[in-house]
């Protein structure tokens, strides 16, 4: 047993597989291991109300919006952000701010977005979200044709990468850009009020970066709470339901500080992983979960485990994936064991990190 012991801990350590060492493990032993990815590219649309009552909404948006960002900066991530308002009547299909797109290397990044949400309240008191965004991803995907048909043509000619990053550099699509994930943002205390069935926006949606890329979308929304709230909010249905259907999170626009509710949104922006479905039925008490990051990991980003033991980074490289988190079962911040999906869920600030290796090791059921 102890060296099936010694042999588990070099898997653990180096990531390798060892025939050899699968016979040796107990019975019924299992090590599931999971690399947490994320998008390299991410599209961003914020619709945010503009209507009377939004004022202080939208200035806890800005003054939280480093909540939110912060991941897309750990992680590299190459990003658009572009805003609109829940008024179609106005400006409809138009992004607001100056500049309209906000990128990893705007200048002041923080401010710019400050002032672009500050989209005022003045506007039609007859919010329209879902049908806002519909407006600017047309709008969007027309000006941006010319750009994808001439970056195709340059593609197409193409038999290196280099040859390609130059292509992307030449032929800039602003934004709906190919290969980007698009992630939908709506911010608003009323129920949308947009004319069409929500399926109809979901579609649309879905298809925004062309038929087959569904599932390249997700929507999320900071809303009045459902079914009632205490802010005097109008529930937010609609966007609940949309939120549903795309894998989104939703967040209360009652509460008086967004940050972790942008922390949500923006790890289901990058596309962290929240759920690990296991190769095998666990036995539910012997589940243990470790979450491994670089040696260089900031302190900041394993804050939440319960543990942490950097004790395999010495004298490794920082890439090296030595540090071992241990993260807190159950609760808001948590991981727990969701026995009819047969599968780990990290909830909260629990979810692993960009760069990140999950190892769950659990006894199959029955096997003890």
């Amino acid at each position: 047993m102890r060296r099936a012991a010694v042999a588990l801990l070099a898997l653990l350590v180096t990531g390798c597989r060892d025939d050899r060492l699968v016979s040796a493990l107990p019975p019924g032993l299992r090590v599931d291991t999971y690399a947490q990815r994320s998008a390299s590219k991410v599209d961003v649309l914020w619709v945010v109300d503009n209507s009377g009552s939004m004022a202080p909404r939208q200035e806890n948006l800005a003054r939280n919006f480093q909540a939110f960002i912060r991941l897309f900066r750990q992680g590299s991530i190459d990003f658009r952000l572009a805003v609109t308002t829940t008024d179609i009547f106005a400006r409809p299909g138009e992004l607001v701010g100056t500049p309209a797109l906000l990128a990893p290397d705007t200048p002041d990044l923080e401010s710019a977005f400050a002032r672009n949400v500050r989209v005022g309240t003045s506007g039609s008191a007859y919010e329209a979200g879902l049908e806002a965004a519909r407006l600017v991803l047309e709008r969007q995907a027309e000006e941006g044709a010319p750009w994808k048909a001439a970056l195709a043509t340059c593609e197409a000619g193409c038999d290196t990468e280099a040859c390609h990053e130059d292509c992307a550099v030449r032929y800039p699509v602003p934004f709906l850009r190919p290969g980007a994930f698009l992630y939908l943002v709506f911010v608003t205390d009323e129920e949308d009020r947009s004319p069409y069935e929500l399926r109809a926006y979901w579609r649309a949606f879905e298809q925004a970066q062309g038929v087959g890329n569904d599932g390249t979308v997700v929507a999320s929304a900071i809303m009045g709470d459902v079914p009632t709230n205490a802010c005097g909010a109008t529930p937010g249905s609609r966007y609940q339901e949309l939120a549903r259907l795309t894998g989104g999170e939703v967040g209360s626009i009652c509460d008086a500080e967004f940050a972790d509710t942008l922390r949500a949104l923006a790890t289901s922006a990058v596309g962290l992983r929240r759920t690990f479905v296991l190769s095998h039925t666990p036995d539910p008490e012997t589940i243990e979960v470790h979450v491994r990051y670089p040696c260089g990991v900031s302190a900041e980003a394993v804050a939440d485990c319960e543990a942490v033991d950097r004790t395999a980074c010495e004298g490794q490289p920082a890439e090296a994936l030595g540090t071992v988190c241990t993260p807190r079962r159950e609760g808001q911040d948590g991981w727990r064991y969701e026995a009819e999906r047969g599968a780990v869920f990290f909830a909260g600030r629990s979810v692993p990190g960009l760069g990140a290796r999950v190892e769950v090791r659990y006894f199959e059921e029955g096997t003890r």
